[in-house]
């Protein structure tokens, strides 16, 4: 993929929540129509942040999917070639988790020996989630090879001069206790905050302030409303609806991301997506990429 010029950016990998578009075992209009044509396809939400200030560019993952192989292949060219492996690519400086659901760490066994076999990859992580990973018998042919990096809440990690990573706790359904966070990223032009997930924006008293102290935010856009569901409540999630009536002012860029495939605002000509356009949020894309 072409990046822009920019040093130090960040770029979307994925848009989709947990389980991409197409839904295993759908059969909607979106997902029919991801079947058949590949192009409609979509990746689950990722974030690379890419740091091409030294000779050899330098990349992040938030978060390690079930689609991580193609996501790698997005910043090819920013990896670069492998140091001592003919035809493959050096591995990322790092993964930053934000929790343990399915879709944002469902990767990880893709790093093992079956696949990438990468060498003592930094991976960073709540302490609850790594200690997570380190009980799981079955990931450890994978866990193995990763240098898992316990983080507190709070206190950023340096990533390179004029870039850092701090995770935010968040709320959202957390079933071993390990805790999820967002990240705020601080370039040396720019900040973003990404959030993939939260339960509701009300459990977050922080919310608005966060939102508002940096330039851009990619928040959890799941679903549009009940509507989606047969009129039940959404799973742990905040409707678009609710999100673009709270945040539409704020000073930055509001960018809405992690669509469920049921939302509506993935159909281009759809009254929904015009409503969230018209406000002033912008509906995130792959290959997006925000300077930092």
């Amino acid at each position: 993929m072409n990046l822009s010029d920019d040093q130090v950016s960040a770029v979307l990998l994925g848009i989709m929540q947990d389980g991409g578009l197409p839904h295993i075992g759908c059969r909607c209009s979106r997902c029919a129509a991801a079947y058949q044509q590949p192009q409609h396809a979509a990746y689950a939400a990722c974030l690379a942040i890419v740091d091409k200030r030294r000779a050899h560019s330098e990349v992040w993952l938030i978060d390690a999917t079930p689609d991580i192989k193609w996501q790698v292949d997005m910043v090819a060219d920013e990896l670069g070639p492998h140091p001592r492996r003919p035809d493959r690519l050096r591995q990322p400086h790092g993964i930053f988790l934000t929790h343990a659901h399915m879709g944002h760490i469902g990767g990880l066994p893709q790093l093992g020996p079956e696949a990438m076999a990468v060498e003592q990859l930094p991976v960073y992580a709540t302490a609850g989630l790594v200690s997570l990973l380190k009980a799981t018998p079955l990931w450890q042919p994978a866990v193995s090879r990763l240098d898992l990096k316990p983080m507190a809440a709070g206190e950023p990690v340096n990533l390179a001069p004029e870039l850092t990573i701090s995770p935010l706790a968040v709320p959202h359904r957390d079933e071993w206790g390990v805790g999820t966070v967002a990240y705020i990223i601080r370039g040396p032009r720019r900040s973003l905050l990404y959030l993939p997930d939260i339960d509701a924006w009300e459990q977050w008293p922080e919310a608005e302030v966060t939102l508002s102290a940096v330039d851009v935010s990619l928040v959890d856009a799941s679903f549009y409303s009940r509507a989606e569901l047969g009129g039940r409540d959404p799973v742990a999630h905040p409707l678009v609806i609710d999100t673009v009536r709270r945040f539409a002012h704020v000073p930055g860029q509001l960018v809405l991301t992690h669509f469920n495939h049921s939302n509506p605002v993935l159909d281009r000509n759809s009254p929904e997506r015009k409503h969230v356009i018209k406000a002033g949020a912008v509906l995130a894309s792959e290959g997006m990429s925000f300077r930092l």
